[in-house]
């Protein structure tokens, strides 16, 4: 591609270690200004009376067990900002009615299996292969990276978990609804904003919103920082030709890098063998469904010489990563569709991506009569 996007011809390698719900449920991801207009048509609100009957449709949608909404940590992130109460509690309610809170995994285990996957293609598999992750989990906690759901542990800090369950009053199966309960429970929580009562428990089980804000904040200073590198007269000669080479090098230094050399040791394999030259960077990069997505859509911003990154900006491309590459359905802005669609990632990825409800209404209608 030219005007500073150039990608190579690598094709996705997709991690054979990720499991996703059945092919005949359609996996469906909403960024967070179209659950606040659902939100706005499920309580009246005069602005989301254009959205009523796309609410509808979708309520149908969810209720054959065929659509599968789902969330996913940017979210949650973004939830945190919204300094209104009942705003926060009137997302949450339509969010728990279409979706129950399943979650797309966490981006840090996408790229993690994804760079595993592209290194199997270049070199023998390492001997420690990572076990099978599924794609879709059960609310805030595997969104975060967190492997399974709330436990029970004593005062001393050890976990009786299985012990309990096993021993809990009525069986086993009470156990499993009271946890799935608690732990929905600890979604509502988050996503609606805790009590102060409620902060000690949410903290106890790995509730930290300050920190993935701080870090968002970090990486767009990051971006701040090269987009007045490209402003520039040297970087304006590496905008105007290879603003993608830029944006991938950056890419695979700041959030690679440190994956890459552990994955490289277990296979006992050094860099320069798998890497020899730019272009087999380029080619992993281009090969990684989360990581093109990323740096396609910060290419694109680059590209177009705006300066401005915010924390939400970065929650912006994170759920893009995950939600594009893997789902099958996604409403997002106008702007981000156009980026992806031109790139190829719709294509690439197999996704039907949208910028209003309607359009996922009538998908939804054509495909459950």
């Amino acid at each position: 591609m030219s005007n500073g996007v150039r990608r190579s011809d690598a094709v996705y390698v997709w991690p054979s270690q990720l499991f996703r719900p059945s092919y005949d449920i359609r996996l469906v991801y909403l960024d967070l200004n179209h659950w606040i207009y659902l939100a706005k048509a499920a309580t009246g609100h005069r602005d989301g009376a254009r959205h009523r009957a796309a609410l509808e449709e979708l309520r149908r949608a969810a209720a054959t067990g065929r659509f599968m909404f789902l969330l996913s940590a940017a979210h949650y992130m973004e939830m945190e900002g919204i300094k209104s109460p009942r705003q926060r509690q009137d997302i949450t309610r339509v969010m728990e009615e279409l979706t129950d809170f399943p979650t797309l995994v966490s981006r840090s285990v996408l790229m993690r299996l994804e760079l595993e996957a592209a290194l199997d293609a270049l070199t023998a598999p390492r001997p420690d292969a990572y076990a099978p992750v599924e794609l879709v989990g059960a609310g805030v906690l595997p969104a975060f990276g967190k492997v399974g759901g709330l436990c029970v542990r004593t005062e001393s800090g050890e976990d009786v978990t299985d012990k309990t369950r096993l021993e809990w009053p009525d069986g086993p199966g009470a156990f499993d609804r009271w946890q799935r309960e608690s732990e929905m429970l600890l979604d509502r929580s988050v996503l609606s904003g805790p009590t102060d009562e409620e902060v000690p428990d949410l903290r106890a089980a790995g509730w930290r919103p300050e920190v993935a804000r701080e870090n968002a904040e970090r990486r767009a200073l990051q971006e701040q920082d090269q987009a007045q590198v490209f402003a520039t007269e040297d970087g304006g000669r590496w905008r105007r030709g290879r603003t993608r080479d830029v944006v991938a090098a950056r890419f695979l230094f700041i959030e690679l890098s440190e994956m890459l050399g552990e994955s490289l040791a277990a296979r006992a394999v050094a860099l320069e063998e798998v890497f020899p030259t730019p272009e087999h960077a380029r080619r992993l990069t281009d090969s990684m469904p989360s990581v093109d997505v990323s740096i396609t859509l910060a290419t694109a911003r680059h590209r177009h010489q705006d300066p401005r990154w915010i924390a939400n900006d970065i929650f912006d491309v994170d759920a893009m990563s995950v939600a594009a590459p893997y789902c099958d359905i996604v409403v997002t802005e106008r702007h981000a569709c156009h980026v992806l669609t031109a790139a190829g990632v719709e294509e690439r990825a197999r996704v039907k991506l949208l910028h209003d409800l309607d359009a996922l209404a009538g998908e939804a209608a054509s495909a459950i009569p």
